[in-house]
């Protein structure tokens, strides 16, 4: 049965499944591809972030079977998500110009911090 929750792990799958593959694979002094060159390449950062992105797609893999089980997964990307918004892209934006951010992370950490709740909300009644 389809619950709004699907489409909040099918995004995460559509949205990882490239970044991640770019995140494994940049190696070297490069800029980082998946945040548009606009972050120096750090290999233990790069796949510490790879890794968390990792767990999320794979448990989103189990949200697309047990939605409701899988919530927690969804709330801790948006907590995550807030907390470098406000904590990188909008000081860095603010000093340094939207071209120093990686505007469509940028965008899509947005969109999850104003969705997911919306979807987790909605899914719960």
């Amino acid at each position: 049965m389809f619950n709004l929750l699907h489409i909040a792990y099918a995004a995460n799958l559509t949205i990882l499944a490239p970044v991640l593959f770019s995140m494994f694979s940049d190696r070297g002094n490069k800029p980082i591809r998946a945040l548009q060159g606009t972050v120096e390449n750090s290999d233990g950062l790069r796949l510490l972030v790879a890794s968390l992105w990792s767990a999320i797609f794979i448990l989103s893999i189990a949200g697309l079977f047990q939605p409701k089980t899988f919530i927690p997964i969804l709330a801790l990307q948006v907590i995550y998500k807030l907390i470098y918004l406000l904590t990188y892209i909008a000081p860095t934006a603010k000093a340094r110009g939207m071209g120093a951010i990686p505007q469509g992370l940028a965008a899509s950490f947005t969109a999850i911090v104003i969705l997911w709740p919306i979807l987790i909300i909605l899914s719960a009644t």
